[in-house]
């Protein structure tokens, strides 16, 4: 009796990591794509409007480049719940586009386990977010990383669920 019920708390205790990783908020999975940012994000469905805005502003040249990057790419969700008008106003405002653009970059490769020793995260911009370590993951400013360590060969990326507006 002892033997199965030391089996039945293995089991149970393997199913409920495997439900832990699975269901957990932050994706922690390295992914090693072999290609620099640009074409690493353009793999990932829900970074294409993230990627578009890239090339349209003229940053994708800068991230097809040596690097490495870090780059915090919101999901195409995340653009969808901005205010009524702010996109807009950043597509007939190039420069400001850009600038939202550059406040997702930083100079050097961070994966995860870097950013969680850190309290900061400074921008190509200029902008110093902070980053926080809570129960749900990391945050950079208001922005919940949803998947990380996406590794290009120029740098890294991860997924966060909201714009930065520096």
């Amino acid at each position: 009796m002892l033997k199965f019920i030391n089996h039945f708390l293995i089991k149970a205790a393997a199913v409920a990591l495997v439900m832990l990783l699975l269901y957990s908020p932050v994706s922690k999975a390295q992914i090693e794509t072999g290609e620099n940012i640009m074409e690493s994000a353009s793999q990932f469905a829900q970074m294409q409007y993230f990627n578009t805005l890239l090339e349209d502003a003229g940053l994708d040249e800068k991230l097809n480049g040596d690097g490495p990057y870090t780059v915090l790419a919101p999901t195409d969700e995340a653009f969808n719940e901005l205010p009524d008008g702010v996109l807009e106003d950043l597509l007939e405002n190039p420069d400001e586009l850009q600038d939202i653009l550059r406040a997702h970059i930083s100079s050097g490769s961070f994966d995860s386990e870097a950013l969680a020793g850190q309290d900061n995260f400074s921008t190509v911009e200029g902008t110093v977010f902070e980053i926080d370590h809570h129960e749900r993951g990391i945050s950079i400013d208001e922005a919940l990383m949803v998947a990380a360590d996406i590794i290009a060969i120029n740098g890294v990326i991860h997924a966060i669920d909201t714009v930065l507006i520096p």
